[in-house]
Parts: structure tokens; C-alpha cells; sequence
């Protein structure tokens, strides 16, 4: 019988399909899986939850340039998302679509209730709409010459009778709960972002469209002329994916309330305030974490069309392999903070770290192992790796990817100055043979515990060099798989292909 506790629920964003996937959505989808996969490690159940976003006057006007109907976008589209999730080896439990009769059910019961505490209301209004964004925008929030702060357009002026939401009346709320939970969002800065605007105080939010302007979306309960404005139902998806708006709601109330959404940093807002408060209208408990990454350049450089530097992940894991491409991300750039993207520096990476480093290691220490030990793991040795276990974990269940990185690379370079210090090929001609065998074993139950531990990170190689060690990752009778002394003796080792392989030009 699990408990809550056992329990670790994890979201991207539900990523909006006007258009394909690109390097940014791969980043936020790996750093969720980043962390999925670690919980998983740990011993929790994890249920980790993306999709796609596809109502909004954004892919109604796609899908009239491409001459489909709506729908028929919605789902091509959607398609290369799922694609891209396999493609980066992305362990997601669920995908969701917003066009999804469970994700409608539930979207209208979230409304109902918000509308039950009298926070939904009916007026006219006149706005600055950005119809990238989805958003209103007030003058004061437009960049110089009124245009939108990030897609660098004038916003359209709208004037019609819409629903609205009283988020005016949570701002209070929202502080305290601010106040009380300092890391409610990471990293600290984005939350002092949040911070400054609540004390500026928030407005009401117009959560619905004219349907005759815009009938893609979802229908408002009650009054079938209006349809939802698109992040009021996008938003709903991290509780309706879960089972609210189910008659039986037992799976909804072993997952919520979220571990951790991710995201970038441009919906930080919706997701920090908004969202907050439109759980708290409709009685139910706030995400554990609002985790906001930064924006990635390329070579210095903001990505763009008109540039030409626009960066296809699967271009890029053609040439280098998903684990190096995954690894890069977070080796390279500490993960909340914006980031710097750079073929050059990932090759140099690929060449030192992934393929000097640890795939030399791995193949030395196999062959010494054939060599001198018969191709089986020698007698075991006692070890303490507890230190290291004990930072990997802060590191990691705090998101910070490229610190937990490090300490593993600072194993891996120390074995390897293992290898160099006790010279197994000298000892074995002296007759050594204990020697031998304890400097082998080490180095072989150090590979399996750094295999372990890159896991979250490069699924691929860590069963790799599993195999070649002869440990099976999925044993049931391993319930710690961080303990010294797992590889017994006597086991079958497998000689290693490179585990990254020399780049052709």
C-alpha cells in the first residue's frame, strides 16, 4: 500500500503546437526527466506528466495558414512532440492534450468551482491582446514603442464582453503563502521576481473569448457563446491529467499536490501567481515547487529565425548521441540561470570528459580485467562512497544538475589517477596478485557506482556500461543501489564498445 510520501508527481509545461518542437522545449523536457528519473532511483513512484497545449486564437489562425481544420493541426503537431520525447529518451508516465475529453470534463468542473466561490464574473473590456503570448498586456508592461517585452510585436486591441477572474482578490493570499514557503519558487530569484509584482497588486484576468471571434477552445460552462481563454484551461491540465473531473477521484488524490512544475522562465507569471490562485478559488492545495529555467542562447547569440541559428535537437543528436547531447545540457550551464548553447564546446565535452574520461575508463579497466582477473570480477573490497552519495542527493534533489555533475566527474577523474598511481600492469609482472585484485575491484564497483549515478542523466550509457560490468540495473533484490559492494566476485564481465565513439567529420 503506497502512502503519499512514496509518491512524486512531476509536469513540463503543455507545450503550445503552432508550431514544432525546438531546443528549448527539449531542455525543460530533460530537466524534468532529470529529475524523475533520480526520484525513481531513490525508491519513489514517479508519475511525470507532459503534453500539448491546443486551444487559442495562436494555433486557430495556424492552422487557416496551413488550410486545415483545427483539429487536424492540433493532431499533426502534437505528433512531433510526442516524437521528440522519444527521440530524447524522455521517461514520461502521461501525455496529455488539451482537446482531450478528460482534460474538457475536467477544465469545466475546475470553472464551476472557481465560479461556485463567486470569483468568475461577466463585463465588457477593452485590451492590448498579444496573440503570441495569449495574453493582455497593460502599456506600462510593453517594451519601448508598444510591443510586447518578448515577441517584440504590437499587441492587438480587443473590445468584447469576456468572463473574469477575480485574482486581484489572492494577491494577499499568494504573499503569505510567499512568505512561508521561501522556496516555493526556484531558483530564489524568480520568486523575488513574482514578489515585486505581487506588491504592486495583481489584477482581475479576463479567462474567456467570444466565441464567434474564437471557437477553438473549450466551451464555458452555462453559456456555450464563450469559450475558455486559453491559459485558465491550459492550466487546469497538471490536475486534470490526474483524474479531477472523474466521478471516482482516488487517483487524483494519491498525486496532487504536485511535486514540481517546470518551466521557462517567460510563464513564470501564470504559473507562480495565477495558477496559485485559481487553485486556491477552486479549494485545492498548491504545487510543492514552481521550478523556472532560463532561456538558452546559441553562441552568444538570442536564438532566431532571421539568423539562421535556431538549434533542431535532433540535428544535434544525430551527431552526438542523446546521452552527450542530455549530458552537455547540464554539464555545461547551471541549470535556472540562462544558458549558452555551443556546438563547439560540446564537442569539446564529447571529446574530453564523455570519451577521454569516462568511455577510456570503462574500456581500460574491462580489458585490465580480461587481462590479469580472467574477465571476472575479482574478490570484493570494502568501500565507503557514502560521502559521495550523501552531496550527490543534495545536489541533485535541490536542481542543482551541474554541481551533482561535477562530483561525479571528480570520481571518475580519481580513478582514473587510480589506475595511474597503481599501475595494475606492473603489480601483475611483480606477482602482486592481491594488489591486483583490490585496485581492479575498485575500479570496477567505482564504474558501477558512477554508472548509478548518471543515470538521470545519460540513461543510454549508464546500461551500457551495466552490461559490460554484468549487474542488471532492474535486479529486484538491489532495493540500494548505492551500496558498496553489489559487483560480486566471480561475475562474467562483457568487453565495452566505445561507449562514444570518435566524431567523423
Amino acid at each position: 500500500m503506497s502512502t503519499r510520501d512514496d509518491h512524486y508527481y512531476i509536469t513540463t509545461p503543455i507545450y503550445y503546437v503552432n508550431a514544432a518542437a525546438h531546443i528549448g522545449h527539449a531542455y525543460t523536457s530533460i530537466a524534468a526527466d532529470v529529475m524523475a528519473r533520480f526520484q525513481r532511483l531513490v525508491g519513489l513512484q514517479v508519475n511525470f506528466l507532459t503534453g500539448t497545449d491546443e486551444h487559442g486564437q495562436k494555433i486557430a489562425r495556424a492552422a487557416e495558414a496551413k488550410n486545415v481544420g483545427p483539429q487536424t493541426f492540433v493532431d499533426e503537431v502534437s505528433q512531433t512532440f510526442r516524437d521528440l520525447h522519444a527521440g530524447l529518451n524522455v521517461s514520461v508516465t502521461d501525455f496529455i492534450r488539451t482537446s482531450e475529453p478528460r482534460h474538457i470534463k475536467g477544465a469545466q468542473k475546475f470553472w464551476e468551482a472557481a465560479a461556485a466561490r463567486g470569483d468568475i464574473y461577466k463585463k465588457s473590456y477593452e485590451g492590448l491582446y498579444c496573440v503570441n503570448c495569449e495574453q493582455f498586456y497593460i502599456e506600462k508592461d510593453l517594451d519601448e514603442g508598444g510591443l510586447c517585452p518578448i515577441h517584440r510585436k504590437a499587441p492587438e486591441l480587443l473590445s468584447e464582453e469576456n468572463y473574469f477572474f477575480r485574482l486581484s482578490k489572492y494577491t494577499d493570499a499568494i504573499k503569505k503563502y510567499f512568505d512561508a514557503h521561501p522556496n516555493f519558487v526556484f531558483p530564489h530569484n524568480r520568486q523575488k521576481e513574482m514578489q515585486q509584482i505581487l506588491d504592486d497588486g495583481l489584477e482581475d484576468i479576463s479567462i474567456s473569448r467570444d466565441a464567434k471571434k474564437l471557437s477553438w477552445g473549450i466551451p464555458v460552462p452555462g453559456d456555450d457563446a464563450q469559450v475558455m481563454y486559453v491559459w485558465f484551461d491550459a492550466l487546469t491540465n497538471y490536475v486534470t491529467a490526474i483524474g479531477y473531473g472523474d466521478a471516482d477521484e482516488k487517483m487524483f488524490d494519491a498525486w496532487w499536490p504536485a511535486n514540481a512544475h517546470v518551466m521557462a522562465k517567460e510563464i513564470n507569471r501564470f504559473h507562480s501567481l495565477l495558477w496559485p490562485a485559481m487553485l486556491m478559488s477552486a479549494g485545492l492545495a498548491l504545487p510543492k515547487q514552481i521550478v523556472v529555467h532560463g532561456w538558452l542562447t546559441v553562441d552568444g547569440q538570442k536564438m532566431s529565425k532571421s539568423i539562421g541559428n535556431v538549434v533542431n535537437p535532433i540535428d544535434v543528436i544525430e551527431k552526438y548521441g542523446i546521452d552527450a547531447f542530455r549530458f552537455f545540457l547540464f554539464r555545461e550551464m547551471p541549470f535556472g540561470a540562462d544558458g549558452d548553447f555551443s556546438n563547439l564546446k560540446l564537442e569539446q565535452r564529447y571529446r574530453s570528459d564523455l570519451g577521454n574520461d569516462l568511455g577510456n575508463l570503462l574500456m581500460r579497466t574491462i580489458a585490465m580485467s580480461e587481462k590479469f582477473c580472467d574477465g571476472r570480477v575479482p574478490l570484493e573490497t570494502t568501500g565507503d562512497h557514502q560521502e559521495f552519495w550523501d552531496r550527490y542527493r543534495e545536489h541533485m534533489s535541490r536542481w542543482e544538475f551541474q554541481r551533482a555533475l561535477e562530483i561525479i566527474w571528480d570520481y571518475v577523474r580519481g580513478l582514473n589517477q587510480l589506475i595511474d598511481r597503481e599501475k595494475p600492469w606492473t603489480a601483475h609482472k611483480e606477482g602482486r596478485s592481491e594488489d591486483v585484485a583490490r585496485t581492479l575491484y575498485t575500479l570496477l564497483e567505482g564504474l558501477r557506482q558512477i554508472a548509478i549515478a548518471v543515470q538521470p542523466f545519460m540513461p543510454a550509457t549508464s546500461e551500457k556500461m551495466l552490461e559490460a560490468l554484468g549487474f542488471d540495473f532492474f535486479d529486484p533484490k538491489f532495493d540500494n543501489l548505492m551500496e558498496w559492494g553489489l559487483l560480486k566476485s566471480g561475475g562474467p564481465l562483457t568487453p565495452a564498445p566505445p561507449l562514444f565513439p570518435q566524431l567523423t567529420v
